[in-house]
């Protein structure tokens, strides 16, 4: 790939900018989803616990959703300001600007793999183990990358054009996670409510995820075409909406 170089060094500049400030560094990659987890399983434990069909765990159940939507919701909005907050460089020597948002989007893969170490960890401590399916969680990633990069690709144009798009984003980031079953069996919902709520892409990977990591899901033949054509889609989508007004919107950097 002609710029595979630099998407390595983009790569590697993401993961240790994320981290410079910090003590620990990217020991926030396993500190964080295990602290939000601990605090939310105190709160939800109680409620949703004996809702989950039998042999599931709530613990490793809720983390997984942690990791998972972390991955999605930091990594779009990162990856969509990439381009506007690395103008500075664009504007001084040729740099494909696609290249940002796709290396933000790698970057995040990086970090949902290192997330899978606290996350095995409260499989075990949950009394569980890794499913014989664990490897199968590379392709949920590849393609929740693919989301990401895709996504990424067709709000950072936004993002550069109009000042409000951050702020919708966040709020619509907000509901999704909300329309996700993060923390809830999807069980507990109407049937309306259940449509829904699978409607949303992040569901599918968050079954085929839970599934293949530990067995604490049911992922059906649907969920993994689902996800695949979601994560095809939007990179394929975001590399049209790119290329046909990034010329437009490059004079507004």
């Amino acid at each position: 790939m002609k710029h595979l170089q630099l998407i390595r060094l983009l790569v590697g500049r993401e993961l240790t900018l994320r981290y410079k400030r910090s003590v620990i560094g990217i020991g926030w990659t396993l500190l964080n989803p295990m602290l939000t987890s601990f605090v939310l399983w105190v709160v939800f434990s109680f409620v949703f616990a004996g809702k989950l069909p039998d042999g599931q765990q709530y613990a490793p159940y809720l983390m997984a959703g942690i990791v998972l939507n972390s991955f999605f919701n930091q990594g779009l909005m990162i990856s969509a300001e990439s381009i506007a907050s690395n103008s500075g460089v664009l504007t001084k020597i040729y740099v494909p600007p696609q290249i940002f948002p796709i290396s933000v989007a790698l970057a995040g893969l990086v970090n949902f793999f290192i997330g899978l170490i606290p996350l095995a960890i409260v499989v075990y401590i949950s009394g569980q183990s890794l499913a014989l399916t664990f490897p199968l969680v590379i392709i949920v990633g590849f393609f929740l990358a693919l989301l990401v990069a895709g996504l990424g690709l067709s709000l950072s144009l936004l993002f550069i054009r109009f000042d409000d798009t951050k702020n919708i984003v966040g709020v619509t980031l907000l509901i999704l996670t909300y329309l996700t079953p993060v923390f809830y069996p999807i069980s507990i919902l109407s049937e309306r409510m259940q449509s829904i709520v699978k409607l949303n892409p992040l569901t599918s990977y968050l079954d085929c995820f839970r599934w293949a990591f530990s067995n604490n899901a049911v992922a059906t033949l649907n969920d993994w075409l689902y996800m695949g054509a979601t994560g095809i889609l939007a990179i394929i989508f975001g590399t049209y909406m790119f290329k046909k007004f990034w010329p437009r919107t490059v004079a507004m950097l």
